[in-house]
């Protein structure tokens, strides 16, 4: 197979990698990136006229969105289109606090107390 003939998988290949990538704030700016490089990598195919101008063209719709998922991603990561003011993280109100620590403190007394007696027990050796 000629190098002009894969040069449309490869891109697909590489829109696909930025599909993937896109979704997740860790990896947008990697599929950011992949989904340029197909775009390039897909035009090329398209302009060197191999028989696989459908794929090319795949690959270059894919690509595009990819990058354009990314960068949407890494924005609203970023803050953009959020509220004035509004918090990235809610912080819980101390009632909410003081009743998840009782909770956990109902949970876990009866392996506490014991733990403390089998404390004291190896302590009275």
């Amino acid at each position: 197979m000629a190098a002009g003939r894969r040069l449309p998988l490869a891109a697909l290949g590489f829109a696909l990698a930025a599909a993937v990538s896109s979704w997740n704030p860790l990896a947008a700016p990697f599929g950011l990136v992949l989904g340029l490089a197909a775009a390039v990598l897909a035009v090329r195919a398209l302009a060197g006229g191999s028989g696989r101008r459908v794929v090319a063209g795949a690959a270059l719709l894919v690509a595009l969105g990819s990058a354009v998922a990314s960068a949407w991603v890494l924005a609203l990561t970023a803050g953009v289109a959020r509220e004035e003011g509004a918090a990235v993280v809610s912080v819980p109100s101390d009632a909410d606090v003081a009743r998840d620590l009782d909770a956990a403190r109902e949970r876990t007394r009866a392996a506490r107390e014991r733990a403390e007696a089998e404390r004291r027990r190896l302590e009275g050796r």
